[in-house]
This record gives structure tokens, C-alpha cells and sequence, in this order.
């Protein structure tokens, strides 16, 4: 699991948002820029016409305005308009010579930054939802009326019937549409830990009920980091999250005796969640590793022991925006070293 890769993708919505506010502040100052603006033109053509009586309008020079009972409302100065959402239209301009998509409302305000390639309508059951396609064609999906339905970007939205399955590199969500709106349904990731391959698979509603996918992969990060922590002396990642470093256990503290720990492989990984706490959720992260451990015995030569240990780190939060983690721990704390042969016992099996 590429470390880079995860901070480009938590920081993408600061991006897009930092982007979004220097377009914005752009129009903004070109209506209010006489030299900028394009000017009405007069209409030629009436597109099209929605059910409040608005209505869009074509002029000879191929752009497009709206207009309400002949008065025009938002000056013909877009290559494209449609109606969608609630008092909203899908919106296209050249910004720098290239056709950018966002949405503006019957005045010609800018409700969504110009700044996707296209936008698409798609269709669940009875709920309407639009991909706003980044130039690198990651999506952002927004619901009806074009409130951002996540805080993470995807590589694929997929409907099929009252279904959507969003993906990313690091996995695949599941979504059904109901009266409630969108419907957590099940999570698939895979990726690694300390460079070893690891798989997640959530089926319990109960659980998917109160997680999102962005809290599920800091959760996953998270434990990337504690175990880099354990195992290769790495606290950058926890003290990056703000980690208080006294409340993680590092693996067998006690055992002086062992000159090396080397993780093999991690056959398990799981998110429980484990109650409340003052109304906010409390939620375990277990991680089941294969270990090796090199130890000097008592007659001074190194041996090795394969075993397995379990790492437990808690989560409080109800939100990606407020998940932290409380603490961390491995069991069992000491190794189950193989008993050693004493002289008597070789004198009875040899007699």
C-alpha cells in the first residue's frame, strides 16, 4: 500500500477545493468585469423548457443563456446548458482553451466549480445522482441536488438497478438506494500491510451502518502504521495521526531476551465495533500476524520461534472527520517459548 499514494488521495478534496474557490473567484470578478464579459445576446432558439416555465435559450453564435417569460435571467455566454437538479443547470466553458463542466443556477451564479471534464446523470431505483469526471477521470458523485455524496473520490461508480458500487485502488463499496437514501451494504479491500498482502471483506449491517469507506481506510492506514511502528521502528505514521505514543504497546517489551521479530505474513484482519462512548462509537481494528522471533535460550544460543500474535487497536469516532485512535496492544504479551529438555528427563527416556 503506497504511503504517497494514500496522503494524494486524502489531500484530492483540498485540491479540488482550493481549485474550486481560485474558478469561482474568477467568474465572480468577470461579472463583475465589464472587459471580461461576453454580453447578452439576443435570442434565437428555445431549447428546452422545464416544468417551472424556464427556459433555455440558443443564440446564433452557438452559446447558451436562460431565460424566464422572455426575460433573460443568465446571459448567453455558455457552450452548454441542461437542466438538472433543483434550480440548477449543468454548465459548460473553455477555461484555458479546454471545455470544463460544473453547475450554475437560474441567474447565472456558479453553484459547482467549473472544473470536471463532463458531468453524467445516473439513475438507482428512484434516485438520481451525477459523476463529475476529473481530468484524470477519478469521479466525485453528488446526489440530486449536487451535494457532494462523499468526502473521497473514486476510479469507478457503477449502477445497476437500485444498486451502486463505488471503487478506488484500495477497493470496492457497495450501496443500495431506499427511502433513507444510500444504504452501506458491504466493503471489499484489499491492499498491504508493511508491504505484506492483506484482505477485508464487511458484510454486517449493523457495523456498515456506522462506518464510511474514508473511516474504514484510516482505520486499515492506521494499523499500516502500528504495525511499521512494531516491527521497523517507523513512528512516523502514528505521530503524523497525532497518536499518543504512550498508549501503543509495542510487540513483547518485557522479553530482553529476543534479538529480532520479523512479521511473515497477516492472515486476518477485522473491524468490530464495540459500543459507544458518550454517544460516540468505539470500534476495534484486529490484526492476527505470523511472526518469527530470533531469542538467545538460557544456554546462550540464538534460537528461532514461529508464532502468531494478535494486534488490537481501538478507534473513537463517528466520522472520518473526528476518527482517532485510542490505543494499541498485542497479545499475548510474552512469547510462548518451547519448554526445554532438562538432564533428568533425557536420564528417564535413556535408561
Amino acid at each position: 500500500m503506497n504511503k504517497r499514494t494514500r496522503l494524494v488521495v486524502s489531500l484530492l478534496f483540498v485540491v479540488l477545493i482550493i481549485l474550486a474557490a481560485a474558478i469561482t473567484r474568477f467568474y465572480l470578478d468577470a461579472e463583475n468585469n465589464p472587459a471580461m464579459n461576453v454580453g447578452n445576446e439576443s435570442a434565437e432558439k428555445v431549447i428546452s423548457v422545464n416544468d417551472e416555465g424556464y427556459s433555455i435559450f440558443s443564440t446564433d453564435k452557438g452559446l447558451y443563456g436562460i431565460s424566464e417569460s422572455g426575460r433573460i435571467l443568465a446571459a448567453a455566454e455558455w457552450n452548454s446548458l441542461d437542466f438538472a437538479g433543483e434550480n440548477l443547470c449543468i454548465a459548460s466553458k473553455k477555461v484555458n482553451g479546454r471545455l470544463k463542466y460544473g453547475c450554475i443556477d437560474f441567474d447565472g451564479n456558479i453553484a459547482v466549480p467549473l472544473i470536471y471534464s463532463r458531468i453524467e446523470k445516473k439513475s438507482a431505483a428512484d434516485m438520481t445522482f451525477y459523476c463529475g469526471y476529473v481530468e484524470n477521470d477519478e469521479i466525485v458523485l453528488y446526489d440530486e441536488s449536487f451535494n457532494p455524496c462523499f468526502s473521497s473520490v473514486w476510479s469507478s461508480c457503477t449502477v445497476k438497478d437500485d444498486e451502486i458500487r463505488l471503487e478506488n485502488e484500495k477497493g470496492s463499496y457497495l450501496y443500495k438506494t431506499g427511502d433513507k437514501g444510500l444504504l452501506f451494504r458491504s466493503a471489499n479491500l484489499t491492499g498491504e500491510i508493511m508491504e505484506k498482502p492483506v484482505e477485508l471483506n464487511i458484510y454486517s449491517r449493523v457495523l456498515l451502518s456506522k462506518l464510511t469507506p474514508a473511516m474504514i481506510e484510516q482505520m486499515i492506514d492506521f494499523a499500516d502504521g502500528y504495525i511499521s511502528y512494531v516491527f521497523g521502528d517507523d513512528e512516523t505514521e502514528l505521530k503524523a495521526a497525532g497518536a499518543d505514543m504512550r498508549q501503543f504497546r509495542t510487540l513483547y517489551p518485557e522479553s530482553s531476551e529476543i534479538v529480532e521479530k520479523r512479521l511473515e505474513a497477516i492472515p486476518e484482519l477485522h473491524i468490530y465495533s464495540v459500543g459507544s462512548e458518550d454517544g460516540i462509537s468505539l470500534f476495534d481494528v484486529s490484526v492476527s500476524a505470523d511472526v518469527n522471533i530470533e531469542y538467545t535460550a538460557e544456554d546462550d544460543t540464538t534460537q528461532s520461534l514461529d508464532t502468531q500474535v494478535k494486534a488490537t487497536v481501538r478507534f473513537r469516532g463517528n466520522y472520518e472527520t473526528d476518527l482517532e485512535a485510542v490505543f494499541g496492544s498485542f497479545e499475548p504479551q510474552t512469547p510462548d517459548y518451547p519448554q526445554e529438555e532438562t538432564t533428568a528427563e533425557v536420564t528417564n527416556a535413556n535408561p
